[in-house]
């Protein structure tokens, strides 16, 4: 009884269960079709007014054209100069170095950094005093010696004795001793070495040059640059006192490439400018070094300046220098920016880019100076292109106008700079 109680219990909670799911599921399906519905009452909205919009007319595809400024290749003579910057130095420094010892002494100058002086000008001195009165004394001991032996002459040796009574008298103390008379035989020179008189006159002129080393004259017409050494101080021999400079000699010192120096030349004369160009001077090229400076990797050429009275050039000053060069024939100018590859460039060959060689003589900061080569050169009449599409390539198609400022429209014989920035 029981058993059955349950089985049909069962049965009833199945059925009741099977209700409630079908029940759910319906309500899922009305409510799915609901939304599909609105879904494409949507989709049939959009495209009832999509139809009544109007579209806009279709443009044509734009064709892209690759313009280039060219110019027509000309070759001529081209008369060469190289502009190139250095510093004014003096073209004889020194250092007055003391060759005696004792105390420093003024001289007609004051010993200061910037004065001036002349050539021939007593610059500085060193006490002289002790040295002085010993050479006075070795004079006066060969003055005895000359006095004894004139007595000699006078009786062994009768056509010198004239002679050696004029140089007796002519000896005075304060003042350098003459030259000796002539010996004329070996008679009269055994008897001057016999008595010393050849040995005692040649220590006192070796004595009369030491004396000139307490003097320090100026050797030029110049100005001082550095003092070391101050006027009461003790110097020993090898002190350097001071240093000078040659302000009437000047030389502008200038580094110049190594691949343009084969352009100049010595004795060439040099037009030299301040930076502004307000003011000029003519120089020289006086020498050109034969090494490389190793700190600028350049060679330093050197021009020599006339300097005259307020002439406006000091030491140091940084300068500007045109310089003539070789000439050149069969050559062009051409825009730096067009050379590629060192040595490369592009012309219009048939509506299309095309490379070009050429022989690269000068490279400034803006030009270069080629010439032609034999294969696969550039060749007068030529199209050369100075202005092209940053993707330029070789074959690509090009449209060519011809450029308002040619590269090479300058007259014949034109000069062509080539510039040099120093880096000194």
């Amino acid at each position: 009884m029981n058993f059955c109680t349950r089985i049909a219990q069962c049965f009833v909670y199945f059925y009741n269960k099977k209700r409630l799911i079908t029940k759910m599921n319906y309500r899922k399906i009305i409510v799915f079709g609901i939304a599909i519905a609105i879904l494409g009452f949507g989709f049939f909205a959009m495209k009832q007014f999509s139809g009544m919009k109007t579209l806009p007319p279709e443009r044509p595809p734009v064709s892209s054209t690759n313009y280039v400024k060219v110019n027509t290749v000309e070759y001529r003579e081209i008369d060469t100069e190289v502009i190139a910057y250095g510093r004014i130095t003096s073209s004889q420094p020194l250092n007055l170095i003391a060759e005696v010892g004792g105390r420093l002494l003024p001289g007609q100058i004051q010993l200061k950094p910037g004065i001036n002086f002349s050539r021939g000008q007593l610059l500085c001195r060193i006490n002289d005093a002790e040295t002085r009165l010993n050479l006075q004394s070795q004079k006066s001991e060969f003055l005895n010696l000359i006095a004894s032996s004139l007595p000699d002459f006078k009786i062994d040796f009768q056509e010198d004795y004239p002679a050696w009574q004029a140089y007796f008298e002519s000896i005075e103390i304060d003042k350098p001793l003459q030259e000796l008379p002539p010996v004329k035989s070996n008679k009269v020179k055994t008897f001057l070495a016999t008595k010393n008189i050849l040995r005692d006159y040649y220590s006192i002129k070796s004595a009369e040059e030491n004396l000139r080393k307490y003097y320090i004259y100026a050797p030029y017409d110049g100005s001082i640059a550095t003092v070391n050494l101050e006027v009461g101080t003790v110097v020993n021999p090898g002190a350097n006192i001071a240093s000078i400079i040659r302000t009437d000699q000047l030389e502008l010192e200038i580094p110049v490439e190594v691949q343009n120096i084969k352009w100049i030349k010595e004795d060439t004369e040099v037009e030299v400018m301040s930076e502004d160009g307000a003011s000029t001077w003519k120089g020289e090229i006086s020498r050109i070094a034969d090494y490389v400076d190793p700190a600028t990797q350049s060679i330093n050429v050197y021009v020599n300046i006339e300097a005259g009275p307020n002439s406006g050039l000091y030491d140091g000053l940084y300068l500007r220098a045109v310089i003539p060069g070789d000439k050149l024939e069969n050559a062009m100018e051409i825009p730096r920016r067009v050379l590629m590859n060192e040595n490369e460039v592009f012309v219009v060959d048939g509506g299309v880019l095309k490379t070009r060689k050429v022989d690269v003589q000068k490279i400034s900061r803006d030009q270069v100076l080629i010439r032609p080569v034999e294969a696969n050169g550039l060749y007068e009449g030529d199209s050369l292109v100075i202005e092209a599409p940053a993707n330029a390539i070789e074959n690509m198609k090009v449209k060519a106008l011809e450029s308002a400022n040619p590269a090479n429209s300058q007259p014949q014989n034109d000069t062509v700079n080539i510039e040099i920035q120093s880096t000194t």
